[in-house]
């Protein structure tokens, strides 16, 4: 009798273990590691060109770059003393960092070497973004807002005033934004020629601004607020569920999928256009200041302290078995129709390079599922389209030696 009743026994822990395995494959999938940036002053600014080649800056002048995914940061120093605020680029050559005293730097050798631009002010600046055709746009403290025509080489000074500016943004040659303290929200459709306000809805500060085209964008800043528009800023709505700390920085890499950080170490997630967000485990507890994914796979944050963290994993997908399936296969995703998250289950026989692409009536690819080397085994990746419209989808998974399609139907 003993014995007979033992046996469920052990089949229970075997199913709750092999569940509790399956939670931490999951789980796992996703992380954010610290890397070491050898130094303890604070980084402002992240910026990758690519994967593997990034940059970070931040107080005294501190400039730290790798080649090799953040592996290793090395350092060029004699750049300046002042603080830098900001750090982009322009495809991966022209690159301009921007910091306390009006310095403005340019690079056209990918980083290498910077020279000092006169800016035509000596107010601290705290932002910088390129526009397209030669515009740059700059922002920072006592109402200042620059603009430069040809790619940073001159600058002009377009506003002064009593306004911090802390974030930039712009996306084509006439359109640009600027937010600051107060709730702030300058924009311009003229190249920067001139600002005027829009309505924020808030009186916070706002920190940060990201432009995914002229019509939608996010800004981030204190009190939790995560403000979204999709009219180019006519309007500015509230976008902040689940968030509870202030926002320092948002990316998105598609319409869909973007990260904000802010203090604490907090770091946000969101699949559904900002409509909600959820927490990601950063593994520090200082503030976060910037963050920038230039893959929808792989992105960095840094802060206080010269933190550096990487995130690794791949977005929307998990391990269904570790079991090596007989052949490769692709199944058809459920629910289908669907509305507005569908699954799709595929089995890899053998380990290789793996990609899972969506694409629209009309074959134009519009999202990027998966896109890296998977070992063999079932795997289930999720696809949230909140953010297109009805329609007939289809899917594609590549491998070595194997291509797969399947039609599914977004109703909404």
């Amino acid at each position: 009798m003993k014995q007979k009743k033992s046996i469920p026994v052990i089949l229970r822990f075997v199913i709750v273990a092999a569940a509790i395995l399956t939670l931490v494959k999951f789980s796992g999938a996703v992380s954010w590691v610290q890397q070491t940036s050898n130094t303890t002053n604070t980084l402002h600014s992240v910026y990758f060109v690519d994967v593997f080649k990034g940059f970070a800056v931040g107080d005294v002048g501190t400039f730290r770059y790798t080649t090799n995914a953040g592996n290793s940061w090395l350092s060029i120093n004699g750049i300046t003393n002042e603080d830098l605020h900001d750090i982009t680029f322009s495809g991966t050559q022209l690159g301009i960092m921007v910091g306390d005293n009006g310095r403005i730097f340019r690079s056209t050798n990918g980083g290498l070497n910077w020279t000092l631009i006169a800016s035509g002010t000596t107010s601290n600046l705290a932002s910088v973004s390129f526009g397209t055709g030669q515009m740059v746009y700059a922002g920072g403290r006592d109402g200042v807002i620059l603009r430069s025509t040809n790619n940073g080489i001159s600058w002009s000074v377009v506003t002064t005033g009593t306004v911090r500016y802390r974030g930039s943004a712009a996306f084509s040659n006439t359109r640009s934004w600027i937010v600051g303290e107060g709730g702030v929200i300058q924009a311009s459709n003229n190249g920067g020629t001139s600002y005027s306000p829009q309505n924020s809805g808030t009186g916070s500060d706002l920190h940060n601004i990201f432009m995914l085209s002229d019509l939608i964008g996010y800004i981030g800043g204190q009190n939790s607020t995560i403000i979204y528009t999709n009219n180019g800023g006519s309007t500015w709505l509230p976008r902040s569920s689940g968030i509870n700390q202030g926002i320092d920085a948002i990316h998105f890499s598609n319409i869909n999928t973007g990260w904000a950080v802010g203090n604490a170490g907090a770091v946000y997630m969101t699949t559904n256009t900002g409509t909600s967000w959820f927490t990601e485990p950063s593994g520090v507890t200082t503030e976060l200041e910037d963050v920038h994914f230039p893959d929808i796979n792989k992105g960095w944050a840094v802060g206080l302290g010269g933190k550096i963290i990487v995130r690794t994993g791949t977005v929307g997908i998990s391990t269904i078995s570790s079991n090596i399936p007989d052949n490769f296969s692709l199944n058809q995703n459920y629910p289908n129709p669907f509305n507005p998250t569908t699954n799709i289950e595929f089995n890899i026989a053998s380990g290789g390079f793996v990609s899972l692409k969506v694409y629209d009536i009309t074959g134009k690819e519009v999202e990027n599922l998966v896109s890296e080397n998977l070992e063999a085994g079932s795997y289930k990746a999720d696809w949230q389209a909140s953010g297109y419209p009805s329609g007939i989808y289809f899917y594609t998974l590549k491998t070595e030696g194997f291509t797969s399609t399947k039609k599914m139907m977004l109703v909404k």
